[in-house]
């Protein structure tokens, strides 16, 4: 089990742990994120055992409270109801981050979301190989656009662009079937779309489509309004209260959408498999609300179309029909929401945070699609109590500590989801389903006793006798590594802290399949590499015939695929394909391919380096030559490439082109292949950089491994 993290910080804000698709480990630091990334990349299979915890993990931090008055222009005051004064005044420290699903970054990665105190939401992303974060949007900026359209009031329109919580949503991917001979799924089948729900000022859910743009120039990012729905207040907002009081009725005005969670997508039909419908549970105030999105997904053609992000058709609206029950306004919603599903389950359960405990709801699939079945959703309460289950009476206190963070991970062993709920008090729980049990009890987490051992620590360090008491501010996990971030403080007196003295405890409890409970990036070795290069080659080799009207790709390209094939490959299909594109090639170009043509009915041989007067003849731009010396380069090798007077390269392990220039390179991030990168390639060869963007954008991962890539 790896060590216990100690880091010189206090977080911010509750459930201030994030941990991305891509390993990364995000914690809210007040005016500052901090960002963990464990040293298992490439050269380091292990973890070093006799260093601290702490230094077996790259760490870097960034602020996000600095903006420019174009980022967060000064705002005039305005009357009460728009305007709010603690945002405008306060330093802008970190109340909420959420990673995006992977694929919306740049190589196919993460972005940070951070909701700062001045009701701000940002995107954040590492530029450059130096670990520094930038932010690339500001999503307020889309919904003062969007509001200002229609909305002349200035002060409604910035009460409708301040931002009070969001949730990214599942990637909702594209139904797609490829029929022609090495197509590629496009993007939105192989990552989906990226989804953003928001909930601003005036109780406005707003849902956006967050996507990265396709040119460098323009912004980094765009997003654009997909639907929005107005939640009323209730009746049964704050019900304990007299409802003819002031204070009641003052109260009630100033309900906000303090906490959201996004459920399933669920296809409307097996014929219509690019309609799907997902639901976002709100907390409005104490009282928990449903609403739906219908999504209509745009069919596209076979292959990777020339159209980068076709538009989505949206609608949403209140589900009041999937949390109908009878007994479900006897509650008081006060924490966060998760919820809990597979894929062959006919039951979804949403998990909340109540007083002193958690409620589970569970309804089948069906209903969530507007059957309106009173009565079906089945309710369990699971009361937190001071002492274990197998203790309590009914005498037992109940503990009252307030829900920090809710999380459900699936157990890599028996693929069922565990449910974990941490609260103020230090009291984290686990909910263990799949066990064909209606009924759920709370367990203690696997990592209890090291929870207990850094209280019991502090405690005897300062003579504080058994009353020190633990806060747990987070939960978060990453390929069934759950993460728990605790504080502790002396529980009998008033607490006076220092900069200095500030401690956050990350305490990770590893994956019981891994024998050494290491985070890190998934590699893919499902399948053999000679079959992914295989199709990468013919991908390429087949481009053209796949689609006719898209723009052909770079001769220099083609020609080095047909050599690629010609060294490598013993399918004969491709050999016969790769014939083809020569002839076409000494059509087109003039250039003198006798020796590749005879070569094709021959598998894995070598093709020697071109003589000076074939580089400089006709077709002779499509050959390779040596930037040192001005030689030919041999083919012998997929992998590594040799010119006539010996200077060594690398070949690209998606272009076959050999990497001349360290700097218009990138690596695999799991596994150290090395790929030409399309950004550093001379403007000079636009037709060379096209087409390497065409092709990373099919083959966004390492082909050997999967593996993302890495500057």
């Amino acid at each position: 089990m790896l060590g216990p993290l100690e880091l010189p910080l206090f977080p911010s804000c509750y459930d201030c742990l994030a941990w991305s698709a891509d390993g990364e480990l995000a914690i809210a630091a007040g005016e500052y994120i901090q960002i963990l990334t464990p040293k298992n990349t490439v050269g380091q299979s292990e973890y070093d055992s006799t260093q601290s915890p702490i230094n077996n993990w790259h760490s870097t931090r960034f602020r996000v409270n600095v903006f420019t008055n174009h980022e967060w222009p000064t705002i005039d005051p305005q009357n009460r109801d728009n305007f709010s004064l603690g945002a405008e005044q306060s330093i802008s420290t970190v109340v909420a981050l959420a990673w995006s699903p992977p694929g919306l970054a740049k190589y196919r990665r993460c972005v940070l979301a951070v909701l700062t105190s001045n009701l701000q939401l940002s995107l954040y992303e590492p530029v450059g190989f130096q670990g520094k974060w930038t932010r690339v949007a500001i999503v307020n900026h889309t919904l003062g656009n969007h509001f200002k359209s229609f909305i002349q009031d200035e002060g409604m329109n910035l009460r409708k662009s301040n931002i009070r919580s969001f949730a990214w949503s599942p990637p909702l991917k594209l139904t797609a079937t490829e029929t022609a001979p090495y197509a590629v799924l496009p993007a939105e089948s192989r990552w989906g779309w990226h989804l953003l729900s928001v909930a601003n000022d005036y109780n406005d859910v707003i849902f956006l489509s967050v996507q990265r743009s396709s040119t460098e120039l323009s912004t980094p990012y765009q997003a654009s309004v997909l639907s929005v729905t107005h939640l009323p207040d209730p009746e049964g907002n704050y019900s304990q209260l007299q409802p003819s009081s002031i204070f009641a009725k003052i109260l009630k005005s100033k309900v906000k959408i303090l906490s959201m969670s996004w459920g399933p997508w669920l296809h409307a039909s097996v014929e219509n498999e690019n309609s799907a419908s997902g639901y976002l549970a709100v907390t409005h105030g104490t009282t928990l609300r449903v609403i739906q999105l219908d999504i209509d997904m745009t069919s596209r053609s076979h292959g990777t179309s020339p159209e980068p992000h076709p538009k989505l058709k949206a609608t949403s609206k209140e589900n009041t029909a999937a949390v109908c029950h009878k007994d479900l306004s006897g509650y008081h919603f006060s924490g966060p929401l998760a919820w809990l599903h597979t894929d062959d389950s006919p039951t979804v359960c949403l998990a909340a945070g109540i007083l002193a405990g958690l409620l589970l709801i569970k309804f089948p699939k069906e209903h969530q699609k507007g059957a309106r079945s009173s009565g079906r959703a089945r309710l369990q309460e699971l009361p937190f109590y001071e002492i274990s289950d197998t203790e309590k009476d009914v005498d037992t206190q109940r503990h009252l500590g307030p829900i920090t963070a809710i999380l459900v991970t699936m157990d890599t062993a028996s693929q069922n989801p565990v449910l974990y709920g941490a609260t103020a008090g230090g009291y984290i729980g686990a909910v263990p389903f799949g066990d064909g049990k209606s009924e759920h009890s709370i367990l203690p987490v696997p990592w209890q006793d090291q929870l207990d051992d850094i209280r019991e620590r502090y405690d005897f360090d300062r003579d504080l006798g058994g009353l020190a008491v633990a806060r747990a501010w987070g939960l978060t996990s990453y390929n069934g590594i759950v993460a728990a971030g605790i504080t502790v403080h002396p529980g009998d007196m008033i607490e006076y802290r220092t900069a200095a003295e500030e401690r956050l405890t990350i305490i990770i409890s590893p994956d019981e399949s891994k024998s050494d409970g290491v985070p890190s990036q998934t590699v893919d070795n499902s399948s053999d590499p000679q079959h992914r290069r295989d199709a990468v080659l013919g991908y390429i080799l087949h481009f053209e015939e796949n689609d006719e009207n898209r723009q052909p790709l770079s001769s220099k390209i083609l020609y080095a695929t047909a050599c690629c094939t010609i060294v490598e490959s013993t399918n004969t299909a491709l050999l016969y394909q790769a014939h083809k594109v020569l002839v076409r090639l000494a059509t087109v170009t003039g250039a003198d391919v006798a020796d590749e043509l005879l070569k094709c009915s021959i598998s894995k041989n070598t093709i020697a380096p071109k003589s000076a007067e074939a580089l400089d003849g006709p077709g002779g731009q499509m050959f390779e030559r040596c930037d040192i010396c001005g030689a030919g380069i041999d083919w012998y090798s997929s992998q590594e490439a040799q010119c006539a007077t010996g200077h060594v390269f690398v070949r690209c392990g998606v272009t076959s082109l050999a990497i001349q220039d360290p700097g218009a390179s990138k690596l695999c991030s799991s596994c150290g292949r090395e790929y030409l990168n399309p950004d550093g390639i001379e403007p000079s060869e636009s037709d060379l950089q096209n087409t390497c963007r065409t092709l990373f954008d099919a083959f966004d991962t390492c082909v050997y491994c999967k593996g993302k890539y890495q500057v």
